[in-house]
């Protein structure tokens, strides 16, 4: 089933997929903002609070029909892409939607349970694709007991706890470890409906909630706004995680400083139901650091022949455990390619310490290779974050000729020319790392997790775009 259906105005990589256990069909897709509910207590059930801006897909066997979507639909596109499109203006209730109020209305005051099997197909989640195509995870019953049992025991939730719910739940993140971690532990969930930090925090100030667990941009977000207001969030925040994307150490530390809260980052995938890894709620963290294996899981860095690596090595990450998913959708190939001897290969490029602490550095089809000579986009990126005009950044490595140039794209808090930028990163930087050109951007592509869409940025690149190269008097990068 092909989830994505492309527009001439907005993305659709923020879609998300929940698909039928016994089906092959889009059932639900929402824009962020959306309330969605699925595979809770049954074998299945699904209903969708249908706000502005919400996206519903109702279809059969392999089709899907996009309806009420306010924005352009390239129809060519959709026909490609096997989906049938039915747009009608916002407010005005199109076919094929369905109503929550109604459900509940005309459903049955008995709940029949529906016999389920471990080995059962719950869902199918679909990744990011924020390096490649998107691929369809298969999560069963047994991957999400396995995580919601990891997840409970790590954060100690228990029914006492109120959960700030600001991550949509057709995410990995909001599904598995707000909304479902909170039904099994009995905890309270408060629903953030419309993201925003101004939202967010006035949700957090009244309903004083205990765990929040949220992205990167949601906290830098909320640092920003907590600096300008001059305020520290209720002492009722016992813990702020933070998942899905990496968050720069300096983020880190001035969150604490300003909020008064404690902010611990863990890493998870699609793959393993959201987190499997996280630094220790009570224990000892690491700066940089996504921690140690939840209970459950089982971590451990190889080398390209599926070799373990002693503390410090680098290389690929592997997980296995209950949480980990069996593999991809009508992908038999993509799944072959990603497990070796029962272990799950991430992807992402790391190390663990002497202490059991695990470090990534790098996604490995990220790396830039310049005359033979590794570079690690993550670590040019936090000294660009370093520069304080500098707001966000991304490091791509781009082919000219028969070498890889580093091309690196900001945004800026204030106007700031790019040698000067350079010249930063030339202090921090071996002469090959430092970026070759520099792209100003207004913004950067986001995927709804908060990773940032390095194939777009590509695929939008022109050479016109590079700022102060070296025939503009900067001189050589390397």
């Amino acid at each position: 089933m092909k989830q994505k259906v492309f527009s001439q105005e907005r993305r659709k990589d923020q879609w998300r997929l929940i698909s039928k256990p016994d089906g092959d069909i889009a059932d639900v897709m929402a824009l962020p903002g959306a309330v969605v509910e699925a595979q809770i207590a049954g074998r299945y059930q699904v209903a969708s609070a249908v706000t502005p801006g919400t996206v519903i897909i109702q279809g059969v066997r392999r089709k899907g029909i996009l309806a009420g979507v306010d924005a352009a639909i390239d129809r060519e596109a959709a026909s490609e892409h096997d989906v049938d499109v039915a747009c009608q203006p916002r407010g005005v209730r199109p076919a094929e939607t369905v109503n929550l109020e109604e459900m509940m209305i005309e459903a049955s005051d008995e709940f029949v349970s529906v016999p389920t099997d471990a080995e059962d197909l719950a869902c199918i989640l679909y990744t990011s694709g924020t390096t490649g195509r998107p691929k369809g995870v298969g999560l069963t019953v047994k991957n999400f007991l396995g995580e919601q049992q990891s997840s409970e025991q790590a954060l100690k939730v228990t029914p006492k706890d109120k959960i700030i719910g600001v991550l949509p739940f057709f995410h990995v993140l909001g599904l598995s470890n707000i909304l479902l971690t909170g039904l099994v532990s009995g905890a309270s969930i408060v629903l953030v409906p419309q993201y925003s930090p101004a939202n967010l925090l006035r949700n957090i100030m009244e309903s004083r909630p205990t765990l929040m667990i949220a992205i990167p941009t949601m906290f830098v977000h909320l640092l920003m706004l907590l600096e300008r207001k001059r305020l520290h969030l209720p002492d009722s925040i016992r813990l702020c995680v933070s998942g899905a994307a990496p968050l720069p150490i300096e983020t880190i530390e001035a969150f604490e400083r300003c909020s008064g809260c404690r902010l611990i980052e863990g890493y998870g995938l699609t793959e393993t139901v959201a987190a499997c890894c996280l630094n220790p709620p009570d224990g000892l963290c690491k700066a940089g650091s996504i921690g140690v294996p939840l209970p459950g899981f089982e971590m451990k860095v190889v080398d390209a022949d599926g070799g373990k690596l002693a503390p410090g090595e680098v290389g690929e990450i592997a997980v296995r455990g209950a949480g980990v998913t069996a593999g991809y959708y009508n992908l038999p190939q993509d799944t072959a390619e990603a497990f070796r001897n029962g272990w799950f290969l991430t992807g992402d490029i790391g190390y663990q310490d002497q202490d059991g602490y695990f470090f990534v550095t790098d996604r490995k089809k990220e790396i830039i290779i310049k005359g033979g000579l590794n570079i690690s986009p993550r670590e040019v990126e936090e000294v660009l974050l370093r520069h304080p005009a500098v707001k966000g950044a991304a490091v791509v490595g781009r082919k000219k000729g028969e070498r890889e140039e580093v091309v690196a794209f900001v945004t800026t808090r204030r106007e700031v020319m790019a040698k000067e930028i350079v010249s930063h990163c030339r202090q921090s930087l071996s002469s090959f790392k430092v970026p070759d050109a520099i792209c100003f951007m207004e913004t950067l592509p986001m995927s709804v997790a908060g990773k940032v869409l390095k194939k777009e940025l590509m695929s939008g690149y022109k050479d016109e775009r590079k700022i102060e190269r070296k025939d503009d008097g900067l001189g050589p990068a390397d």
